[in-house]
């Protein structure tokens, strides 16, 4: 283990991004530190749901699996056929913690809390990395740190983890997007139920600005009053968060630097989901290794086509949310459902994404193709 602060690789930040590439690399031949601000992680929950797309060395953690998702509004409900690729989540707690105990039983990685990075520069052949009073050094650097301060919209959520007296929820029909409500605003309610009692609840926005208004435990309980109306229930606890959602963020950095994560333009700009992204980028770093600063990193995690479509729907659902949320009904309505979760999940092929542009509405999406509206169009 290293005494002198030298490494071969520094990790800066122990969230999903960091703590999945050092996982890869527990036991190999390089040396590593992971560099964490924070005193703890697991003060703060999370929970990382995904299809089962791309295989990941975490499948043992999953918390819950199901077949089917359901997209409702005031007028129908459809049923999302997940039996290929199905819907999953794991726990952030669990997942930290597994991790860290790999980590700790290493003999090449360390990881130091409380440890927040002021200052990096390259001299030589070497980077250093100022920490307080200590320095590192190293040969390149992961770093998971936001860069970002300007963001075309973010995904505002807050859930609550709902434990009832009684058996209420429907365990194997969890609510994917529930867009039953009269705001003209990008909102949904999302419901995973665990168990028959044991459920959680949260209420999403997709908007360019700061939400305030149910994101909080007043709107769980105005819920629950509504759908449950006469149970007794307690919160175990709740999660809330803000995920970047923005086709510009992408991994250019200094030669010695790579970008990690959300702030590497890891997360799919039109859905928020990052995990397995993260998953398939730490796999393609590692393959890098050694040779990781001489080489050419690509600047964009996601394909161009990708990311033109996704400009399209963020700026449709900044200008004409209620148009948008139409707009899915109709896309889920088409039962090419194997197709539209490869598309969300960032794993299509050419025929999926024909299939996706066919079942769009096309004058609207035409429109702002072609920068006649939203923010490319001003």
């Amino acid at each position: 283990m290293c005494t002198n602060n030298n490494y071969d690789y520094i990790i800066i930040g122990a969230g999903c991004a960091g703590l999945s590439l050092a996982y890869r690399l527990v036991n190999t031949k390089y040396k590593v530190c992971i560099l964490e601000s924070n005193e703890i992680i697991n003060k703060k929950n999370k929970l990382w749901s995904f299809w089962d797309t791309y295989k990941t060395p975490f499948n043992h953690l999953v918390k819950k699996k199901w077949t089917e998702l359901l997209i409702k509004n005031n007028y129908k409900e459809i049923k999302i056929n997940c039996d290929n690729y199905n819907y999953q989540s794991i726990d952030s707690h669990d997942f930290n913690n597994y991790i860290l105990d790999k980590i700790k039983k290493s003999n090449n990685i360390e990881i130091k809390f409380s440890s927040k990075v002021e200052n990096i520069k390259k001299i030589k052949n070497k980077i250093s990395l100022l920490v307080g009073k200590n320095t590192f050094t190293c040969n390149h650097i992961f770093d998971s740190r936001p860069n970002i301060k300007k963001i075309f919209m973010r995904q505002q959520f807050f859930g609550a983890y709902v434990l009832s007296e009684e058996n209420i929820f429907n365990v194997n029909r969890p609510m994917f997007m529930d867009f039953s409500n009269k705001l003209d605003k990008f909102h949904f309610n999302y419901v995973l139920p665990f168990s028959e009692n044991f459920a959680l609840i949260e209420s999403t926005y997709f908007s360019s600005k700061k939400e305030k208004e149910m994101l909080d435990l007043n709107y769980i309980d105005e819920y629950m009053n509504i759908n449950y109306k006469g149970k007794k229930y307690t919160i175990e606890k709740t999660e809330f968060g803000s995920i970047p959602m923005d086709t510009n963020i992408n991994s250019m950095s200094e030669k010695y630097i790579t970008k990690i994560g959300s702030f590497s333009g890891a997360t799919r700009a039109s859905t928020g989901y990052t995990f397995i992204n993260i998953q398939k980028q730490s796999d393609d770093l590692v393959k890098l290794l050694p040779n990781i600063s001489s080489m050419k990193t690509k600047k964009n995690f996601h394909p161009l086509v990708l990311r033109k479509m996704d400009d399209i729907f963020l700026n449709i659902v900044s200008e004409n949310p209620n148009y948008m949320k139409n707009a899915l009904m109709n896309l889920f309505d088409s039962k090419s459902h194997e197709s539209q979760i490869r598309f969300l999940s960032d794993t299509p092929s050419i025929l999926d994404i024909f299939k996706i542009i066919f079942y769009l509405p096309k004058i609207e999406f035409l429109k702002y193709s072609f920068g006649f509206g939203g923010k490319n169009g001003k």
